[in-house]
């Protein structure tokens, strides 16, 4: 795709890794005409699993949050930006923070995560006052922020990326590997741990296959265990899922149950919710939130369930061949309704380039 370069800089720090986020924030960027240089924090914070990797890791803690502001600052002077972007800010340091401010370059952060307060190893609530800018995607942070001194706050929503998540043409190996009748791609939270034992003890006669990581810390008794194909989807298989079920169940990442005040307010949408849609496949049936239910219109775009117990209702309506093309129309309906109003990250980030007279 050709863009037309506008000459606007920006030093872009967070995962670059297929299937981020903040991958897919700098990509919008770049189609807005950005030039963007990637400071990957993976590069430099080591992603290591293994208990020794992880005590390591946490020894050297203090070598590798000081070789990222190293960096950081490095990169400033260099590429000399007129935008510095942060993801999260777990790593940076009031001082780094401030050193920029007096070049001259603003510098902004999107917070990307559900918990803020006192998180281990997160640096943003010490920092998130020095920011010119921070962005959330939840309501209720925009008030939290403010009250913790942020300067100016921006409430945006999560999106998609155009060249991943997309309509695919599936052929028999990909129905048979992604195939089934529903599906779950998400990392193992407790309220979905909640919902899904539900769902899935006693009766539950469908094809199910739940994509993601940490469901192998489930006791060995779990019911869900049957249904988790032992892996995460990788970037290229989330739209051969998508094309190949009937129904993508949604969980957002909320616990109404913990003894965190934070996860009890939760999400009100993820970056899921946009592309379940985007790929015109299986029909979305998510919890029902007033966002959820702002993007997409119920039972004419998306279905949307409170309980597990409802959840099991609408499967039962849902599931019979005489709603097949029924099923189909509301996932049109959805993928149409993304493309109309746009909902990928373009839009966003040229909100945060207006903000900065950078447009």
């Amino acid at each position: 795709m050709n863009v037309a370069k506008t000459g606007t800089r920006i030093l872009f720090t967070g995962q670059y890794a297929a299937g981020t986020n903040s991958l897919y924030l700098a990509q919008a960027f770049q189609q807005c005409g950005a030039t963007i240089r990637f400071l990957n924090d993976i590069a430099i914070f080591p992603y290591w699993n293994t208990l020794g990797g992880r005590i390591l890791r946490r020894l050297q803690l203090p070598v590798i949050l000081r070789e990222w502001n190293v960096r950081l600052l490095q990169e400033v002077d260099r590429f000399k930006p007129d935008l510095v972007y942060v993801t999260d800010g777990h790593l940076a340091y009031q001082e780094t923070i401030q050193k920029i401010r007096d070049r001259g370059v603003p510098i902004m952060c999107f917070y990307h995560d559900v918990h803020w307060k006192n998180r281990q190893y997160s640096r943003f609530d010490q920092c998130l006052d020095l920011f010119d800018l921070v962005a959330t995607t939840r309501q209720w942070h925009e008030a939290e922020f403010k009250m913790a001194g942020a300067k100016h706050v921006m409430v945006v929503r999560f999106g998609y990326n155009p060249q991943v998540h997309h309509p695919v043409i599936s052929n028999e190996r990909i129905r048979q590997v992604y195939g089934s009748e529903m599906c779950f791609i998400g990392t193992k939270e407790a309220q979905r741990v909640m919902d899904l034992t539900r769902l899935v003890s006693g009766d539950f006669p469908y094809d199910f296959k739940i994509w993601g990581s940490l469901w192998n810390t489930l006791p060995d008794t779990s019911p869900i265990l049957r249904y988790w194909q032992g892996m995460t989807a990788l970037e290229d298989e989330i739209a051969l899922i998508y094309a190949t079920n009937k129904i993508a169940l949604h969980w957002v990442g909320w616990d109404p149950s913990s003894s965190n005040e934070q996860l009890r307010k939760g999400d009100q949408h993820n970056s899921r919710t946009f592309q379940i849609a985007a790929c015109n496949g299986a029909m979305m049936m998510a919890q029902r939130t007033d966002e959820h239910r702002a993007f997409f219109v119920e039972d004419q775009e998306a279905v949307f369930f409170d309980t597990p117990d409802e959840l099991l209702e609408k499967l039962a309506y849902w599931m019979v061949p005489e709603r097949d093309d029924a099923r189909r129309e509301i996932a049109q309906a959805a993928y149409a309704r993304c493309i109309r109003e746009d909902y990928s990250y373009v839009p966003v980030v040229k909100r945060f380039l207006t903000h900065f007279q950078l447009a």
